[in-house]
């Protein structure tokens, strides 16, 4: 049965501009609450964990997936094939879209930038070595 559409008989009129008193905030209090928390945590977590904890796992995964002869032409040091080794970002294993906090510490891993970005380019490889969790 094919319908037609609704047709206004009279054009609908705004009566009043639209104004607030306070313009919106770009970010609301609590979250500004949760951020505070979350810089505090990631400070204190890269003063005590220094260095990437997912340089290892990564370079293994690459390594195996490569050939003798790929292996063999890799003239620099394994561990450089992603890792920058100085751990300059707090990677969240269970990410908050995933149902995980950003204030827990045992949810957390310190990593480099190389290898944040690898572990978000490649999620299936990273969930695998258990660098991301599902929810």
């Amino acid at each position: 049965m094919k319908r037609t559409p609704l047709k206004r008989k009279t054009p609908l009129k705004q009566k009043t501009p639209l104004k607030r008193k306070t313009p919106l905030r770009p970010v609301s209090k609590k979250r500004q609450r949760i951020q505070a928390q979350r810089r505090e945590l990631v400070r204190n977590e890269l003063e005590y964990r220094q260095w990437c904890e997912a340089g290892s796992h990564i370079t293994r995964h690459l390594l195996s997936c490569l050939t003798e002869t790929q292996k063999r032409a890799i003239k620099t040091d394994a561990q450089k094939l992603v890792c920058d080794g100085r751990a300059v970002d707090i990677h969240e294993l269970l990410t908050r879209a995933r149902g995980g906090s950003i204030l827990d510490p045992k949810n957390t891993m310190a990593v480099c930038r190389s290898c944040h970005t690898w572990i978000h380019d490649n999620p299936e490889a990273a969930t695998k070595l258990g660098l991301l969790k599902r929810a």
